[in-house]
């Protein structure tokens, strides 16, 4: 189900898809690219609360949004979303923003290996890669046909480590790594901008906490949480970084000089300890 908020466009950019859209980064990367003249589809399981987020950036941004419902835990939603996203027109750009948080571990605590379910491990896959790997195939074509694209993936730092009681959240967020890399080397030369993003560290607005000592799960800066898009940031007392600043890094990446393309980068805030 897709519905149009705001005006039309005539800025002739193409379309910027953000699938994950929840109330920090997803929803500053979708402003952006608002803000600097792309009609925008943000994708999410909960078309309620996406609608809204569209109405606000479409009133705030003079541009065309437009409200995707996604099931990346679907393969089937997968494909009718982008059906609908690519009757918008060219997709320029993709920024892949989602993964599943189990209900086993809401606030981010560990659990047991051998307490995992297997459905709930295998929708982890889907929705960190399984379903990044179906969006890119859907964008790629119009791609390379028009030359250029960014493709941009959210991480973490589970991206590179694994963490005892996370393996649902690791071997996703590994696979798609991998992903991104592939890519990038398979595209490059059709002028296609595939890259990695690693967030270390919690998003969202500095909050007055304790530091979580080193080793601890906190620690580890799991940033986003659930598959509609980030999390609220409530595992961790480190300074929570801002999404609109995070969100200009994407843009930095979709606008940088392909001289020079970055395939892989990692953010965190001054406070972190190595």
């Amino acid at each position: 189900m897709m519905r149009n908020v705001g005006s039309s466009s005539s800025s002739g950019k193409g379309i910027a898809a953000v699938v994950g859209v929840g109330p920090q980064l997803g929803r500053s990367v979708a402003r952006k690219f608002a803000h600097e003249g792309y009609t925008v589809a943000i994708l999410a399981r909960d078309l309620g609360r996406l609608s809204r987020v569209a109405e606000e950036i479409a009133r705030e941004e003079k541009a065309q949004v437009f409200a995707i419902r996604i099931d990346c835990a679907d393969p089937r939603s997968v494909r009718e979303a982008f059906e609908g996203v690519l009757s918008l027109g060219f997709v320029e750009v993709l920024v892949y923003n989602a993964y599943h948080s189990s209900s086993s571990y809401p606030s981010h605590h560990p659990t047991s290996f051998t307490h995992i379910p297997f459905q709930s491990f295998q929708t982890s896959i889907s929705v960190s890669v399984f379903a990044a790997f179906l969006c890119a195939q859907q964008v790629i074509p119009g791609m390379m046909d028009k030359g250029k694209g960014t493709i941009l993936f959210s991480g973490c730092s589970a991206s590179l480590n694994g963490v005892a009681g996370f393996s649902e959240l690791c071997c996703g967020k590994f696979a798609l790594r991998a992903l991104s890399q592939c890519l990038a080397r398979e595209y490059q030369a059709f002028g296609i901008h595939v890259a990695h993003v690693i967030i270390d560290g919690v998003v969202g607005p500095p909050r007055e906490r304790n530091i979580a000592p080193r080793g601890t799960v906190a620690e580890q800066s799991f940033n986003t949480g659930g598959q509609d898009g980030e999390g609220e940031g409530e595992s961790s007392g480190v300074m929570g970084m801002d999404p609109d600043v995070l969100a200009q890094t994407y843009w930095s990446l979709h606008v940088q000089d392909q001289r020079a393309w970055t395939q892989e980068l990692d953010i965190r805030p001054s406070n972190t300890r190595f």
